[in-house]
């Protein structure tokens, strides 16, 4: 059976980098696309949970009241880490790059 390159693509662009190449049975290049955004993935989670925990912690304390703006203004004031803004552009590379491989493709004879 024939797979289609088009719909490696959409597994890539809506699924998760490098489904499509899995999907295509290219699984060294599925793993070059999905492992790092993976590692992108949980630095940038890791992040954000920690930082929540923080103004959680602060909301129980007290010293942040309880209302939505708030914490949204205490969220807004966390300065970002150089490792979340990078691990944010490898998942965005890999993404992109993963979709545009799946569908530019040219399969070998």
């Amino acid at each position: 059976m024939k797979r289609s390159k088009g719909a490696a693509a959409l597994l890539s662009a809506l699924v998760f980098p490098g489904v499509g190449q899995w999907y295509l049975s290219r699984r060294r290049l599925a793993l070059l696309f999905a492992v790092p955004a993976l590692v992108a993935g949980f630095v940038y989670f890791d992040f954000a949970l920690e930082e929540a925990n923080a103004v959680v912690g602060q909301v129980l304390s007290g010293s942040v009241p309880l209302d939505p703006a708030a914490i949204a203004a205490k969220v807004d004031a966390q300065p970002s880490s150089w490792a979340v803004t990078l691990s944010g552009w490898v998942f965005v590379v890999c993404w992109v790059g993963s979709v545009a491989e799946a569908l530019f493709h040219k399969p070998q004879a």
